[in-house]
Formats: structure tokens, sequence, C-alpha cells
């Protein structure tokens, strides 16, 4: 049998960057300079398992934003939350999942300000999907 790589995370990442917001979302961790990332969060659990050996997931993840304008952080975490809240398609170019909804754990927050001057937001949510 042959294991198929859960392609959830990337195909998120290009919804979210159909948003042309002012910096590309990377995932896994912020650059050096202004940025928005996103990844996984540890956690997650099995809602349900199905007779034809799929499970429905809960997974969390974490959208985070370094700028030097807390401004420009609330801007595009709300424009992504708002996004989200909406988003009733996000089809698996793999066939590793299918999407059922996504939802918005908290609003954007802040993290914390670095010695350079960058603040950090995040944004939490959780997708709830269909793992085959």
């Amino acid at each position: 049998m042959t294991e198929t790589t859960l392609d959830f995370l990337y195909r998120l990442k290009d919804a979210v960057n159909s948003l042309n917001l002012e910096f590309p979302l990377i995932i896994g961790q912020l650059s050096t300079s202004d940025s928005i990332s996103l990844h996984a969060l540890p956690g997650g659990r099995n809602i349900d398992f199905c007779y034809d050996g799929t499970k429905d997931k809960q997974l969390p993840y974490e959208f985070s934003i370094k700028t030097k304008s807390q401004e420009k952080a609330m801007n595009d975490l709300t424009v992504i939350s708002e996004f989200l809240e909406d988003l009733t398609e996000l089809p698996s170019r793999n066939d590793s999942y299918l999407f059922d909804s996504i939802i918005i754990s908290n609003e954007p927050f802040f993290v914390g300000r670095d010695e350079q001057g960058f603040f950090f937001y995040s944004l939490n949510l959780q997708a709830l999907i269909n793992v085959k």
C-alpha cells in the first residue's frame, strides 16, 4: 500500500497566497525580515473513524506574522481570518483529504516584540478534514 502525503498545509498556503498580501505566506519559520508563516501545532485529534478506513480529524494550525507595523500585522491576520471563516472548498491535489471546514480558534493576538523592533502576532485555527 502506498501512503499519500497529506497536502492540506500546502493547499491552505496556496489559498491564503491568493489574497495577494504584501508578504507571501511561507510554511515553517518566519524569515529574518517582514514575513507571514503557517505551521502545524501539536495536538489534533480524531473525531470519528469511518467504516471505509478514513478518519475525521481536527487539526490545529497557526499563522504568525513578523513586521515592524502593528497595524499591518492586525490587518493581514484579520483579512486571513475573515477569508478562512468563509472558505467552503479547499480540494486536495493528491486526494489525501476531504475538506470540511475551518474554525478560527481566536482573534489575532500579540505575541511579542524583539530588540530589532519587529512585532509578532498570531492567529490560531482548527481544520476539520477527513483523512484517507
